[in-house]
């Protein structure tokens, strides 16, 4: 009579457990991959929402300290922007929003984006 080989309980359940150990490490990467790439989704969409307005403002007329109208922003769903106007003095050579306005402004752009991203740019704008 011969004795049959085959695999034992123990052997199937420790190739399970492997198994089962290697699946779950490939789905924790596909969810990190997507979660990556969500979010340099949202922040390559920010940055080009920035660049877009800063050249949106340059493309407004310059406007005057003393009765200063404000720039126009675009508008985005899930986007909020803001900006200040900082003015530059020659004697210093510093820019400061309490300085008077000599045709140089300096703006300083921020844009927020979903889950909170943020990013500025700080850009100049110049009197004809």
């Amino acid at each position: 009579m011969t004795r049959k080989q085959g695999f034992s309980l123990i052997e199937t359940t420790v190739a399970i457990a492997l198994l089962a150990v290697i699946v779950v490490s490939v789905l924790g990467a596909f969810s990190a991959i997507t979660i990556s790439a969500t979010r340099h989704q949202q922040a390559t969409s920010l940055d080009r929402l920035v660049r877009s307005d800063a050249e949106y403002i340059k493309s407004q007329t310059y406007s005057a300290a003393p009765k200063a109208t404000p720039y126009l922003n675009l508008s985005a769903s899930g986007y909020t922007f803001s900006y200040q106007v900082l003015y530059y003095d020659p004697a210093s050579k510093t820019f400061a929003a309490a300085n008077a306005d000599n045709g140089l402004q300096q703006l300083v752009l921020t844009v927020t984006g979903p889950n909170a991203i943020t990013q500025a740019l700080r850009f100049l704008k110049v009197n004809p």
